[in-house]
């Protein structure tokens, strides 16, 4: 390949060297790199193309705010932008890395280098800051960088900015590629004076290999077609040593859109270059490891974790935070933590307190009731831990919230229940001694009726319904005492579950009810019998069989004779339902939670206790079972009963 290396001169192309234009229209057009000024005290006075496509700000938008604009809230806590300009000063220049923020409150990882630029008497006049977002490269310092803002200041200052930087060899070269421009860094890295260089072709930085390969001319190209060419590679100073550089070349056009040279950027990138792969494991790792801890935050369902900034403005909500409270991140976040407490909490100012005790005792614990978004309240263990930096600054407080609703509701019930055992042990206890010491009355009464009768002698016939009354009155007493007895004797028994057959056993009912079934023509059969083996109690099973089905017969429509099926059935959950269902009464939608009630009866017409539900519902509770009834007046009742069965 034929390379062209005589070189021509920047006169020759049109180009004056000597003016300040040339570096306006340098600044205003890189687009990779933020260039742009500071006046001492760190307010933004100019502003190019570059940095609003790598911060997002117009220059009408951010020339003359604070640049602590671009810096995370920690930062800004930490007083971090002011300390970079000392530093600046103190050292001739800062250069670091670290997270900034655009505009739309993202984040970006930066490299930063500010350089203080004084004038010919040494004041300090400004700061040039020049910034390149590498949050996209995968190796240190090779990916795009940012481009100068235009500015806004005099030429003098483009000038001062170009010549203030060290850090960067900045020039240009004009269409044919030789130099035209040479500032101050590019003389420290490159070794030459600007009388040595401009006007010469910029080949003269590649080795003989890259230069016999074309390859200075294939960079200019490449920029022509593309706009720009970036590349990492080795170059060469004047006296002949290599370093390790990253180079883009950027085509410069005119307002009628002709070549009028190209703007190179170089940095000597040689000292990093062997710590780049151990910064890029290490910035891997920290990355990995926060995103670890942050998807762990993020999947605990059961605590709402939070951080609060030093004023108690919620910075941060995770999963848990917003199932327990309600609120989106978006809604929430930016918001005081006060929004979760009663406004009595807030006007008497508890979440300030809460915060000056965690502070004072290292951490704050506290129980009560917290607000959701929708307004609801709930019981709520909450932890707040202030979290301070290495210098013992006050960052702000985590905040784990757990929900204990449910526990409370529970130790509500527990106490409610405990101090209903109470009662019913008291009950069962009067109940026990009433039903005992009214034995001996009964019995002597039936003994002074019988006395009666035989004293009556002749007159007997004239009393007999009087006397049948009174004898009936006290077998029913009998039958209530017996009833109040087994009640209270439930409590105290505990008897061993066998396996009964259930068909077995509604025989031996039907023939206690004999005289009820001849007496009503009643029907009482198994129907549907998907199990026909139960492991129960054998006494417990009789009475809740026997109750059902008398209760079936006995409350029976007078204008039909009684049908009572009893049908089995296993559900999809491995419950067992024993079903008894009837053509009787039924009953009205007020009574059926009534009926298991100790002495209530829905149909005061027929002759009964009021016992016999209510025993077979203290039967089931104290095992664990339970029944539900499904009626209908003018039809019937269907009781199903549902036992829980051992695999064993």
């Amino acid at each position: 390949m034929d390379i062209n290396l005589k070189p021509v001169t920047a006169a020759a192309a049109g180009i004056d060297t000597s003016g300040e234009e040339q570096y306006r229209i340098l600044i205003d057009s890189i687009t990779d790199y933020a260039i742009f000024l500071l006046n001492p005290e760190g307010y933004i006075i100019s502003w190019n193309t570059g940095a609003r496509q790598i911060k997002g700000y117009e220059a009408d938008e951010i020339i003359g705010k604070h640049f602590s604009t671009f810096y995370t809230q920690k930062d800004i806590a930490d007083n971090h932008p002011a300390k970079e300009l000392v530093k600046a000063i103190a050292d001739g220049k800062y250069e670091e890395e670290g997270w900034r923020v655009k505009k739309d409150g993202s984040v970006f990882w930066a490299n930063v280098v500010i350089t203080p630029i004084y004038d010919k008497n040494k004041q300090l006049i400004a700061f040039s800051k020049i910034t390149r977002d590498l949050s996209e490269r995968k190796k240190a310092e090779d990916d795009l960088y940012r481009a100068f803002e235009e500015l806004k200041e005099s030429e003098e200052r483009f000038r001062l900015l170009i010549e203030g930087v060290t850090d960067y060899a900045i020039f240009m070269l004009d269409p044919a590629g030789n130099v035209a421009t040479w500032n101050h860094g590019a003389r420290r890295m490159n070794g030459y004076e600007a009388h040595e260089i401009i006007g010469k072709y910029f080949s003269r930085f590649y080795s003989q290999e890259l230069i016999a390969e074309g390859f200075p001319d294939y960079e200019l190209r490449q920029a022509k077609e593309h706009g720009r060419f970036e590349d990492t590679g080795w170059r060469y100073r004047k006296d002949g040593s290599a370093f390790w550089a990253n180079t883009v070349i950027t085509a410069i056009y005119n307002s009628q859109k002709e070549l009028i040279g190209f703007s190179k950027i170089t940095r000597d990138l040689t000292d990093k270059l062997k710590l780049e792969q151990q910064l890029f494991r290490m910035n891997e790792e920290l990355r990995e490891s926060e995103e670890k801890s942050r998807l762990m935050i993020d999947s605990v369902k059961d605590y709402a974790i939070l951080m609060l900034n030093p004023e108690g403005i919620v910075m941060s909500w995770n999963e848990g935070a917003e199932r327990i409270k309600g609120y989106n991140p978006k809604e929430i976040i930016g918001k005081h933590f006060s929004a979760f407490y009663s406004r009595e909490s807030i006007a008497s100012g508890f979440p300030q307190y809460e915060l000056k005790k965690a502070q004072e005792m290292g951490r704050f614990e506290d129980e009560g009731w917290r607000i959701r978004k929708d307004g609801t309240a709930f019981w709520a263990n909450v932890v707040i831990t202030p979290i301070y930096n290495s210098k013992k600054r006050l960052l702000g407080y985590s905040k784990v919230t757990r929900d204990l609703t449910e526990r409370r509701r529970n130790e509500e019930l527990m106490h409610k229940n405990s101090e209903l055992i109470k009662i019913n042990n008291e009950l069962d206890n009067f109940v026990y001694a009433a039903s005992h010491d009214l034995k001996a009355p009964i019995t002597n009464l039936e003994g002074l009726l019988q006395a009666l009768r035989e004293d009556l002698g002749d007159s007997l016939s004239k009393h007999e319904v009087l006397l049948s009354y009174m004898g009936s009155a006290l077998g029913t007493l009998k039958n209530v005492i017996a009833d109040l007895s087994d009640v209270t004797k439930l409590n105290h028994e505990q008897e061993l579950p066998e396996d009964v057959q259930i068909q077995d056993m509604l025989e031996e009912i039907k023939i206690g009810l004999q005289p009820y079934i001849e007496h009503t023509d009643a029907l009482v059969q198994c129907t549907n019998m998907e199990f026909t083996t139960l492991r129960y109690s054998r006494k417990n099973l009789r009475s809740i069989l026997f109750n059902l089905v008398s209760n079936a017969i006995k409350y029976s429509d007078p204008k039909r004779s009684p049908v009572v099926n009893i049908s089995s059935t296993i559900t999809e959950e491995g419950v067992y339902e024993l079903s008894v269902q009837d053509n009787g009464l039924g009953l009205a939608p007020s009574q059926i939670g009534k009926i298991f009630s100790l002495f209530k009866r829905a149909h005061d017409h027929v002759e009964g206790s009021g016992i016999g539900l209510y025993l077979v519902k203290r039967i089931l509770d104290n095992a664990g079972d339970s029944i539900e009834v499904e009626s209908e007046e003018g039809v019937g009742s269907r009781f199903i009963v549902s036992f829980r069965q051992s695999k064993n």
